[in-house]
């Protein structure tokens, strides 16, 4: 009798500490704030148009990095350390354009 007295706590304790992960995980969730981000966003009419960036700058649609004469040496230490071009990688801007290198077809998807 005393074993099932025992699972029965270890079971009853169990499941309010599930319960209350929950609860926690629920209530500090993202999703939660998402919800009030929309509410409070402007209304439809108060959108704000976004910034085009303009299409400039190294590795903007394709164009190549070019660097500096006084800075090869830099580069090439850089290189030796990581194996790729690191110095090249933090002048191309993360969000940048590329030039549309699909082939015209016949298809079309309507």
């Amino acid at each position: 009798m005393k074993k099932f007295a025992y699972c029965k706590v270890v079971l009853a304790t169990s499941l309010v500490w599930v319960l209350l992960d929950m609860f926690l995980l629920l209530y500090f969730s993202e999703c939660n704030k998402c919800d009030e981000k929309k509410e409070r966003g402007l209304p439809a009419g108060d959108v704000p148009e976004p910034i085009q960036k303009p299409h400039e700058g190294p590795g903007e649609m394709g164009k190549p990095v070019v660097i500096p004469k006084e800075e090869q040496e830099k580069m090439k230490e850089m290189f030796k350390i990581n194996q790729f071009n690191l110095m090249a990688s933090e002048m191309i801007a993360l969000n940048r354009s590329l030039p549309d290198v699909r082939l015209e077809g016949d298809s079309q998807v309507k």
